[in-house]
């Protein structure tokens, strides 16, 4: 594939005063997140003197994304800005090629789980990712499930109606639909893919896909389906067993026990044919639409700050994210970390064993969009697991083609 190499908007564009530049940075981190990222980029300003960074929070992802479709259909993009692949797939030629800018041996120190190339080109670093983990309440779980068939067992065995109403009130697990990413790691535990790897041919409905969604409906039978965060369930009371969430989620999981008066404890992911996990988050990308190359190389800069050990593991620390380097993830800061924070060690030990990432298809945004909905519907029982799949499989196969 043709390297693109966006032409610079060179001159005084975005330049203060002699020596000093000033990026655009859009982010959808709030809460603890944005503080971290907050404290991240001031240090970044005191080492980097001649660089203003105008840090921008533009709400949540989806606020992020629609704000950033239509940046780029202006042409009056950020600097730099948080990410997902499926969104990358749909401006590419918005963006700078990063091996450009940023070190070599920066590029090459990123995990292999992370590693990503669109079209040829590396066009995004991994900043924050997270991986599915297994949250549960130890007095009610004593013994997390280490496959699929315990954690059906365990889950139904606590699916309780306490009151007779005829109404689940006590749920051995919880699922939410925007989070299609609990189906994947089911199909990829199941040994399916979306796709072929020569993506000519849907395969989620092969048999490997309507044994991740038979599985999936039967949990859903015992668990509570809500389309908030289950965080929101558990503090308000209502008894779970044990859900599938991010390790970005701990801060936030964590208190919402802690408000409920419950104990909450994290454990590898139940397995099936695999142990696999999918990885969640952003990452980050330069545009270089409206962007001087000063303001590039400022924004190089800044990437590699904040892929460098001590501010990963920093980041890390505070977010419940996780290292995305080598360097950082095998080395003394995170280890030691991690040997006195045994929830982390989990985490990192997940990522390490099974973590896989998005389909970088060009299509993916739309082909996420319907998973989706129909995640949406097999958790609710609207369809039996082959009718959702085949319909599901025919859907994928008309984005692909169309």
């Amino acid at each position: 594939m043709k390297r693109v190499f966006l032409a610079f908007v060179l001159g005084a564009f975005g330049v203060l005063a002699v020596g000093q530049v000033t990026i655009s940075f859009w982010h959808a981190m709030s809460g603890a997140h944005g503080e971290a990222l907050s404290y991240l980029i001031q240090k970044f300003q005191q080492e980097n003197p001649g660089i203003v960074v105008d840090l921008v929070y533009q709400g949540g992802y989806s606020a992020l994304q629609q704000k950033l479709i239509a940046a780029v259909a202006a042409g009056q993009p950020p600097t730099i800005a948080q990410q997902y692949e499926n969104w990358t797939t749909q401006w590419l030629d918005a963006l700078v090629d990063l091996d450009l800018f940023v070190p070599k041996q920066v590029l090459d120190d990123v995990l292999p789980q992370f590693s990503e190339i669109f079209e040829g080109r590396i066009v995004t670093v991994p900043f924050n990712k997270s991986i599915l983990v297994f949250y549960y309440r130890p007095d009610l779980i004593p013994n997390p499930p280490k496959t699929w068939e315990e954690y059906e067992a365990i889950a139904c065995s606590l699916a309780k109606d306490t009151d007779g109403d005829g109404v689940l009130d006590q749920f051995g697990t919880a699922f939410r639909p925007p989070n299609p990413e609990i189906f994947l790691t089911f199909l990829v535990q199941a040994g399916g893919a979306i796709l072929s790897p020569d993506w000519k041919e849907v395969t989620i409905n092969n048999a490997a896909g309507l044994e991740a969604a038979e599985f999936a409906a039967r949990l859903a039978k015992c668990a509570l389906i809500q389309s908030a965060y289950i965080s929101d369930a558990i503090q308000k009371g209502i008894p779970i067993g044990g859900w599938i969430d991010t390790s970005a989620g701990y801060p936030y999981n964590m208190n919402a026990a802690r408000t409920a008066g419950v104990p909450l404890a994290v454990a590898p992911l139940p397995c099936h044919k695999n142990c696999s996990s999918m990885i969640q988050g952003t990452n980050l990308a330069i545009f270089g639409v409206n962007q001087s190359k000063a303001q590039i190389e400022a924004a190089a800069k800044l990437i590699t700050f904040l892929l460098r050990e001590d501010n990963i593991v920093y980041w890390a620390q505070k977010t419940g994210y996780l290292p995305v380097t080598k360097t950082a993830i095998y080395g003394k800061l995170w280890q030691d970390y991690i040997a006195q924070h045994p929830e982390q060690k989990i985490m990192t030990d997940q990522l390490l064993a099974g973590g896989f990432g998005q389909l970088l298809h060009p299509k993916y945004m739309d082909i996420r969009n319907v998973l989706i909905t129909y995640w949406e519907l097999l958790l609710k029982g609207q369809g039996t697991p082959k009718e959702l799949m085949d319909a599901l499989a025919s859907e994928i196969e008309s984005i692909i083609k169309g």
